[in-house]
């Protein structure tokens, strides 16, 4: 029985990286990979536009989405309540809004595919325009922290 876990459990971590969300934007974005630092002010809406001067229209998941949760712990390193309290002291200050939200993974790939600018999250392999997230190499303490 033993031995049993421990497979399902070497299983489990082996599997976690194919279901695992991955970034995706629109084919107007000139982007190869995005920096770690750069996707967690993208998503907390402190970073508005691409380096080419586009603005960046960002979609999002409900919180209570498996993916949604996935992508915040994974590529965010947050929780996803930090995010959703990030985005409601913007509205509330009335200095930003709030991502769009949509309801499922096929509205998304409709609407980063649609939208120039876009950028959005899907589980894995789905075959989009995806962007790979970098590893960030310069040291110190991010904006979207504060």
């Amino acid at each position: 029985m033993r031995r049993l876990s421990t497979w399902m459990c070497l299983l489990g971590l082996c599997c976690a990286n194919v279901f695992a969300a991955q970034v995706i934007v629109n084919s107007s974005v000139e982007i190869a990979d995005i920096t770690p630092k750069d996707l967690k002010l993208i998503f907390a809406m402190q970073k508005l536009y691409w380096s080419d001067g586009q603005k960046i229209q960002v979609f999002v998941l409900p919180s209570n989405s498996p993916i949604h949760e996935e992508f915040c712990y994974q590529q965010l390193e947050m929780m996803p309540y930090v995010l959703r309290h990030r985005w409601d002291r913007l509205v509330f200050s009335g200095v930003g809004e709030r991502p769009v939200t949509l309801d499922s993974e096929a509205q998304m790939r409709e609407k980063v595919a649609s939208t120039p600018g876009a950028i959005g999250y899907v589980s894995g392999g789905g075959g989009e325009l995806a962007v790979e997230v970098g590893i960030e190499r310069q040291g110190g303490q991010d904006e979207a922290e504060h």
